[in-house]
C-alpha cells in the first residue's frame, strides 16, 4: 500500500514537472551500463542507455537505446564541486546496483534519487562508477 501511494505521487509529480521541462536547457550523455542497475521504481538490464537531465526541474530520463524504453526519476541535487567527467555512481553488494547519483561535465552539483536511504545501507557495499559519454 505504502508503495504503491509513492508510485501515484511520483507519477503526479512527474506528470506537473514534464510541462514545463520543454523550456529549460537539457543535459544528455550515453553510459554503457555493464550490469542490472535498481532505481526507485524499477531494474534495469545492463546495456546502453542515454541518461538525460531535464533542466532544473530535476528530472532524470533513462532511456534503453535497444528498445528506446525510457524510465524517469525525480531526483534532488547535491552542492558540489563542478565535475571534469560525466559519470554515474552505484552502489553495489553481491548481484545488486543501485544508482547513487549522476555527475555532468561542466555542471556544478551531482544529481540523486530522492528516495532516502538507510545510512548503514550506504556502508556497506562497492561503489562502481561509469562514465558517461557526451552526445
Amino acid at each position: 500500500m505504502k508503495t504503491t501511494l509513492k508510485s501515484i505521487a511520483v507519477r503526479i509529480g512527474l506528470t506537473a514537472v514534464m510541462g514545463s521541462a520543454a523550456l529549460f536547457a537539457q543535459t544528455k550523455s550515453i553510459a554503457n551500463i555493464p550490469f542490472d542497475f535498481q532505481i526507485p521504481g524499477a531494474t534495469l538490464p545492463a546495456g546502453q542507455y542515454s541518461v538525460q537531465l531535464e533542466g532544473s526541474n530535476h528530472v532524470l530520463t533513462f532511456r534503453n537505446l535497444a528498445n528506446g524504453h525510457p524510465v524517469m526519476l525525480l531526483t534532488h541535487a547535491y552542492n558540489s564541486e563542478t565535475p571534469q567527467e560525466s559519470k554515474l555512481t552505484f552502489r553495489c553488494e553481491g548481484e545488486r546496483c543501485t544508482m547513487e547519483t549522476v555527475w555532468f561535465a561542466g555542471v556544478q552539483g551531482g544529481y540523486g534519487p530522492l528516495q532516502k536511504r538507510n545510512r548503514a545501507d550506504g556502508e556497506r557495499g562497492i561503489v562502481a562508477t561509469v562514465r558517461l559519454l557526451n552526445k
